[in-house]
């Protein structure tokens, strides 16, 4: 359907026919010659020039193409034997684009006048998932920079320009390639009617779903709250500021408590360590263009505090889970000013650096909220504590990640690769400012060929390898390798999730898997790389076929001298026959319990590794506080050794559509340039970490002060040790710290402030003379 008709029927005027001069809106939709177009625009290619008869086309169509992918059915995954929802469900729109490599412009007729247009840019084609769009659209004297990583996100960009004799360019200017979906232009008299009719039933289909998928969804009701008497100031301001603990999740329908009115933020850290806090802004009315701005704290710059907007996000209740879904607070995002709705909180999480030379001492700021009608003043109290806290080198904190060198390595240009390098450097900071140093890593390899090359890339592995060592990560290194390869060259097919359809292998599938192992081990040694710890299989089942595989397996492993790694429950009895040939134990939860781990540990060399995805990759991201007992008291009172959750970020469409594809995407996220963008629970994750090193340094001083020759030193060291057992005694020990029975979120707090006390006074008794 051409404009002119999709606008006589708007209105309907069924029998209008208009020239294109006078036609309004003016709808173009960029794609292939055969893919589907949306309802009233104009179809454009790759292959549309200018031309003053049609009224628009391209400026040149030098290298230009057009791509297509639609994804309108469930799919079959055979290797987990279902039928899955696509990554995304496209439209007419999202389904195809057009793609340049060099400035470029699309040009259309308009008749006289201002305009606003609104410009879709992106893919959804999976085999671009490596090539990274980073260009710039220009409109008359706006322009905006667009980056998309891949394939699966889509970024719509609003301009405004006055129409005159000339056609209206929409400029386009690569550093590595562009993309487009569709453009639209109309005139302010249309404005109500194409954001009713067009724009907003495209974004609900593209950042929602489809609107036959849509309606199979059904929402947890909110929980209404009582709201306490409003006073004439906030009346007359029309918004309330209130706070909670940053444990405790504020969703869109939370109501303040009257305690919670008009706060005074208060924390306490110790140099070189991150403090949390946070408040919230209820609007009475909305409120628009608010901003934050914070001053400094004693030795912290106003700068220097990150201040952080908390995005709300539909989320399911499990990963896996169809069909159902609530409302969560999740994404901490970066905001200049920011538009408040009535009657949902917003929430504004701050982070403090404290640096490494602080003064100890007390330092009084200030938060300034500023809305449409009104400010509020909130004083931020800072304590430096006196205290230098420790590393325990006998754990590990670590994480399953998606390594962004696997994209560069694979990505089509300069730009690109860039890109993943530069989010990779950013990631590895990031890790290491929350505690983490020991990420999952992969060797890009495949069975052996007739001349009996594997086919390894080492370099990738180096590279990967040289930016652990750069920040200082610690090993040994988990390291998966091409165990499904080898099985698929013997048995023709693969041995699907989970094992799921694995048969008995030949002997000669063993014998490789062991040549395999020794020459990643000769490279490993040349190189002089930090131990590897061999991961053949993810999960295996209890079924006692693949019990059985897995057996053959680690025997293979372990006949080339290596330790071995299996993500299993030991708890299960079937996988007993397993049990000679595993190093480490990696289990979802602690279990067994302590006395059992500490005892088999002290028995024969095996480790205890836990991947506690109960707080990351099997939930909706709101059990913040079980996150924090996980990493820090919860983890000290297990006797495991590493913490390694499954996973830094993990996406499967649209990473800001946790409803779309077959799972839910977890957990970070990203900004357009590969800056990290945190959830709530990865900064819970640094809280437990600091919570365990503050305990770790109390028992150093502890025992440092018990071997001293100053008796105020041990009789300090008694008292300390009186009082760390009565927090140990305090946790309610569970295989999983995930909501229910917890200590409350302001317990974190005072039980940290206990330890942090005793660290002082044995300090300052070893000071007495």
């Amino acid at each position: 359907m051409s404009p002119i008709v999709h606008f006589a029927r708007w209105f309907g005027c069924v029998n209008a026919v208009v020239a294109l001069a006078s036609a309004a809106p003016l709808l173009f939709d960029l794609g292939t010659e055969d893919s589907d177009v949306w309802t009233g625009f104009t179809r454009v290619t790759s292959k549309s020039a200018w031309s003053a008869e049609a009224g628009f086309g391209w400026k040149s169509v030098t290298g230009l193409s057009a791509r297509a992918r639609a994804y309108k059915e469930p799919v079959a995954n055979p290797r987990r034997g279902t039928i899955d929802p696509p990554a995304i469900w496209t439209n007419a729109i999202t389904e195809d684009a057009v793609i340049g490599s060099g400035e470029n412009a699309f040009l259309f007729r308009a008749p006289a006048g201002e305009y606003e247009l609104y410009v879709v840019c992106g893919t959804s084609d999976s085999a671009l998932r490596t090539q990274v769009f980073d260009f710039t659209v220009r409109v008359g004297a706006e322009q905006q920079r667009v980056q998309i990583e891949g394939c699966y996100q889509f970024r719509t960009l609003r301009f405004h320009v006055r129409a005159g004799g000339e056609p209206v360019a929409v400029a386009f200017a690569p550093r590595s390639k562009w993309i487009v979906n569709a453009i639209l232009a109309w005139t302010p008299t249309e404005a109500a009617g194409v954001q009713r009719d067009i724009i907003a039933p495209f974004e609900e289909w593209t950042f929602r779903l489809p609107p036959a998928e849509w309606a199979k969804w059904k929402t947890d009701p909110p929980r209404p709250e009582p709201m306490p008497p409003v006073s004439a100031t906030d009346e007359q301001r029309g918004f309330v500021v209130y706070q909670r603990h940053y444990l405790e999740c504020v969703y869109p329908e939370t109501r303040p408590r009257a305690e919670d009115l008009n706060p005074e933020l208060r924390v306490f850290a110790s140099p070189g360590e991150f403090a949390t806090t946070n408040f919230v802004v209820l609007p009475l009315r909305a409120v628009r263009g608010a901003t934050v701005r914070v001053s400094p704290l004693g030795p912290v710059a106003a700068q220097a505090i990150d201040i952080r907007h908390v995005r709300f996000m539909r989320a399911r209740p499990n990963y896996t889970v169809q069909y159902r879904y609530r409302v969560v607070p999740d994404v901490l995002e970066r905001f200049e000013a920011i538009d408040v709705l009535a009657g949902e909180n917003a929430r504004f999480w701050l982070t403090i650096p404290v640096p490494d030379d602080a003064p100890a001492g007390n330092y009084n700021g200030t938060i300034t909220f500023r809305g449409d009608d009104g400010t509020a003043t909130i004083p931020l109290r800072l304590r430096v504590l006196p205290i230098r806290l420790r590393e325990d080198p006998a754990k590990i904190f670590g994480i399953y990640y998606r390594h962004p060198y696997d994209q560069m390595a694979s990505a089509p240009d300069e730009v690109s690769k860039e890109y993943f390098r530069r989010k990779a450097e950013l990631e590895h900071r990031d890790m290491v400012a929350h505690g983490t140093r020991n990420v999952v890593l992969s060797i890009s390899a495949r069975a052996a060929d007739a001349q009996g090359s594997f086919a390894f890339n080492w370099d990738l592995l180096a590279a990967k390898l040289d930016l652990w060592k750069r920040h200082g990560f610690v090993g040994p290194v988990v390291l998966g390798i091409p165990t499904e390869s080898i099985y698929e060259k013997y048995m023709k097919e693969r041995p699907g999730s989970h094992l799921r359809g694995v048969k008995d292998p030949p002997e000669e599938f063993s014998t490789e898997l062991t040549k395999l192992v020794r020459a990643i081990e000769a490279e490993r040694g040349r190189r002089g790389w930090p131990e590897f710890l061999y991961y053949p299989v993810d999960e295996p089942s209890t079924d006692a076929v693949a019990v059985n595989f897995m057996t053959k397996v680690l025997k293979a492993c372990k006949a080339a001298g290596v330790r071995t790694y299996v993500t299993a429950d030991p708890t299960h009895d079937q996988f007993e026959p397993m049990r000679p040939y595993i190093d480490v134990w990696c289990t979802q939860p602690f279990a067994p319990d302590r006395e059992t781990v500490l005892a088999d540990m002290k028995a024969r060399p095996v480790e205890y590794w836990c991947y506690p995805n109960h707080v990351n990759g099997e939930n909706d991201h709101t059990p913040v506080t079980g996150a924090r007992m996980t990493y820090g008291f919860g983890f000290w009172r297990s006797g495991f050794r590493t913490l390694i959750p499954w996973i830094y970020q993990a996406s499967n469409g649209d990473p800001f559509n946790y409803l779309d594809g077959s799972t839910m995407d977890f957990f970070n996220r990203t900004e357009p340039d590969g800056t990290p963008i945190p959830v709530a629970m990865w900064e819970a994750y640094r809280q437990g970490y600091n919570d365990y090193r503050y305990l770790y340094t109390l028992e150093q001083k502890i025992g440092e002060a018990q071997r001293s020759a100053s008796a105020a030193a041990r009789q300090a060291a008694g008292a300390a040790e009186i009082e760390l057992r009565s927090v140990w005694n305090a946790i309610r020990v569970q295989p999983k710290y995930k909501f229910d029975d917890l200590w409350s979120p302001e317990d974190f707090d005072a039980y940290r402030w206990i330890i942090a006390q005793q660290i002082m006074a044995v300090d300052a008794a070893f000071a007495t003379k």
